[in-house]
């Protein structure tokens, strides 16, 4: 499944990692969701792919957390992840950054 990767990719990171929602007080966490599943390359009526995109969003209070940013890239193009874009965000206290990721993955 999906999100079990995500979550196995991002575990380097030693910060809470959440689909959808995040309620705890820590500093730092990561929330992410599927914002599109679909079979792909067909052949015959049969797909030879999935391409699943999700997205995540970085949230943290200190301006030295964006050190994590980089992290994030790499443990994901690690996996095989291709970065479609990535925005910053801000909300009350917390500084964010919202990334847009594709797998193309073989079924």
């Amino acid at each position: 499944m999906i999100n079990s990767k995500i979550i196995e990719t991002l575990q380097p990171l030693n910060i809470p990692i959440h689909w959808m929602e995040y309620s705890g007080d820590n500093e730092e966490y990561l929330i992410f969701q599927t914002n599109n599943q679909d079979d792909i390359n067909y052949s015959d009526d049969i797909a030879s792919n999935e391409n699943i995109e999700i997205g995540l969003i970085y949230w943290f209070k200190s301006p030295a957390g964006a050190s994590k940013i980089d992290e994030i890239k790499r443990l994901m193009k690690e996996e095989k992840f291709i970065k479609l874009n990535e925005r910053d965000m801000k909300s009350d206290d917390f500084y964010g950054r919202s990334f847009r990721y594709r797998l193309v993955k073989d079924l």
